[in-house]
């Protein structure tokens, strides 16, 4: 049976096309741009423009909701945890990925006005994010610490000096052919190649075993991301 999925702060969209295959998906973003590359590069999925604060859906209509390394960015987290509560049908779950605090204050360091530049307004402490969402009632069913292996891609990225219309001067991986490169050399690394081109090449089965390891070990000390699937208590 298919779920009722909604992904806040979709982007352009690529997460939400891949959920699109096998279930029921609307992704929102505040941002028009966004939106409107989402729209064309993948029409068969509802893209809308709209504010997470304001949920434009009724009590209890979604089975899942998805927030991607968006909490850090948003103004009122205690409203966006609340709309996302109200829309979902009790026992849903709120799967969310946020930004690792060590990896924060290390990309700090590289560039001190990485928050200014693409909204970064916390830092999720280590345990602070199942705190707050225990206080609103949502049991945490998994945590994991991911992405240990993106830090080479984002310090390329972060130490570069040139502006770029993209990530407010940070830049994307679509902006010259090196940061090309760069991306779908480590894509080759990662588990998520499974879900592009890539994995048409063979070359993964050497390399996604050796990013496994590496993976593995670097994301007890320095991971990229923290993991986390939530369940809505009755």
């Amino acid at each position: 049976m298919r779920k009722k999925i909604l992904e806040i702060g979709c982007g352009q969209g690529f997460n939400a096309y891949c959920l699109s295959q096998r279930d029921d998906i609307v992704g929102i973003d505040i941002s028009v741009e966004d939106i409107a590359v989402a729209r064309k590069r993948f029409p068969g999925v509802d893209y809308r423009v709209m504010n997470m604060e304001r949920l434009e859906f009724i009590d209890g209509y979604f089975d899942q909701i998805y927030s991607l390394d968006v909490l850090e960015h948003v103004d009122n987290l205690d409203r966006v945890i609340a709309e996302a509560r109200r829309v979902l049908k009790p026992g849903g779950k709120f799967i969310i990925n946020i930004p690792y605090w060590k990896s924060e204050q290390w990309l700090l360091k590289l560039r001190p006005t990485y928050f200014k530049e693409i909204h970064h307004v916390r830092i999720f402490g280590e345990n602070s994010l199942e705190e707050l969402l225990a206080d609103k009632k949502f049991s945490l069913i998994r945590k994991r610490k991911t992405g240990f292996l993106q830090h080479v891609f984002q310090y390329y990225m972060f130490k570069r000096k040139q502006s770029s219309k993209t990530q407010l001067g940070i830049g994307h991986w679509r902006d010259n052919w090196k940061t090309k490169s760069l991306y779908v050399s480590l894509m080759f690394f990662d588990e998520q190649l499974f879900r592009t081109p890539v994995r048409f090449c063979p070359l993964w089965i050497i390399t996604l075993p050796i990013g496994f390891l590496i993976n593995l070990f670097g994301n007890i000390f320095f991971p990229k991301s923290l993991f986390y699937e939530f369940r809505k208590d009755v």
